[in-house]
């Protein structure tokens, strides 16, 4: 009878390629399927407002990014002979991210060549989700945009209501102006109120899941609840990069506009919800998730200011995860405050020792 239970439970720990499940692996696997959930909850309302404002379109790059990541992800493993990862959901949450960082009217082999740079090249060589060195999703945009960046940066004109999408190169394509490339120009998009609100809604040239200010304040807000740690992360990324808009604005319309404009333009928000902030690279103390978030900001803007294309999100997401290590020596708030009592303590029992002897000297 022991042995019938034993089998049992060696059965239920090995998959039909015959590897061997261990706990911790299973453990991990579990972990890993939960945060990427959380990630597929925050990716949903953009993905509603891709469809709203590029129609039928946008959802088919997106389930063609998916496709293209769980194919990759799923013959890389067999090839290289390691446990199949397909359930973690990680390779899902890089096919949409990619696809929400590009522009609607992107052909759809742009889509699948970003896709499979991101999971063969940057996931698949250095493991499973959760022992990467750089985001996938950031690697792929980074080759892509490095490769191809007249694909990448040609954001359509929005489409009136119930038209498609022209693909990019065709004779029906129009292009419209993203806010990267007017702050590249030094313009600004006036101080009327309409021209915030369509800021805040999207409702201008960009990537198609990145511009609604509107849903991805809502899942900064759904990070804070659910991930604290990545919270950190995110919010000291974009208050680096605000107060360097502040200081350094890119247009002559006044520096509360430049914010504004470097804020919900690009995919400032969106990479530090979705590319910076996710947790095998976060720092492990609250300081230095701080501390890499701003980094991570800082970067961004110089890649901005003084970079060769308009967006520069993904590169400084990458230099900043190849610089996460650096960051775990920073001591996190609980032993900074353990410290400061410490040294209470010692300066209290230092003045307690000395007030005896001052009061032997008064005697003599």
């Amino acid at each position: 009878m022991e042995n019938e239970v034993v089998f049992l439970r060696q059965e239920s720990q090995t998959p039909t390629d015959g590897r061997l499940f261990t706990p911790e692996m299973k453990a991990e696997l579990r972990t890993t399927q939960k945060q990427m959930l959380d990630r597929l909850v925050m990716l949903f309302a953009p993905t509603v407002m891709a469809w709203y404002y590029y129609g039928s379109r946008a959802l088919w790059l997106v389930c063609i990014a998916v496709l293209t990541a769980v194919v990759c992800e799923g013959l890389g493993m067999k090839i290289l002979g390691q446990h199949p990862t397909l359930r973690d959901l990680s390779a899902v949450v890089t096919g949409v991210t990619v696809a929400l960082c590009l522009p609607a009217s992107s052909p759809a082999w742009l889509i699948v060549l970003a896709v499979s740079f991101a999971v063969l090249a940057a996931k698949l060589p250095f493991g499973t989700a959760r022992s990467l060195l750089f985001s996938p999703a950031a690697a792929g945009l980074a080759f892509v945009t490095v490769c191809l960046p007249q694909y990448v940066f040609a954001y359509p004109a929005l489409p009136a209501s119930g038209e498609s999408v022209p693909v990019f190169g065709s004779s029906a394509f129009t292009e419209g102006v993203s806010l990267t490339q007017m702050l590249q120009n030094r313009a600004s998009v006036g101080g009327e109120l309409a021209n915030y609100l369509d800021i805040l809604l999207g409702a201008h040239a960009g990537a198609m899941g990145t511009g609604c200010m509107v849903a991805l304040f809502g899942a900064l807000l759904f990070l804070l609840l659910r991930r604290p740690k990545q919270f950190t992360a995110a919010i000291g990324f974009l208050a680096a990069a605000a107060i360097f808009a502040l200081l350094f604005p890119r247009t002559t319309a006044g520096r509360g506009q430049s914010v504004a404009m470097e804020l919900c333009g690009g995919m400032l928000v969106f990479g530090a919800l979705f590319l910076l902030s996710e947790e095998p690279f976060l720092p492990k103390t609250f300081y230095g998730r701080l501390v890499y978030g701003v980094c991570g900001g800082v970067f961004c803007m110089l890649f901005r200011r003084f970079g060769a294309f308009e967006e520069g999100v993904m590169f400084a997401v990458l230099l900043t995860q190849a610089l996460s290590g650096v960051f775990n020596r920073l001591p996190d708030a609980g032993f900074a405050r353990r410290l400061q009592a410490h040294r209470r303590r010692k300066d209290r029992s230092r003045t307690e020792t000395a007030l005896p002897e001052k009061g032997g000297a008064a005697d003599a």
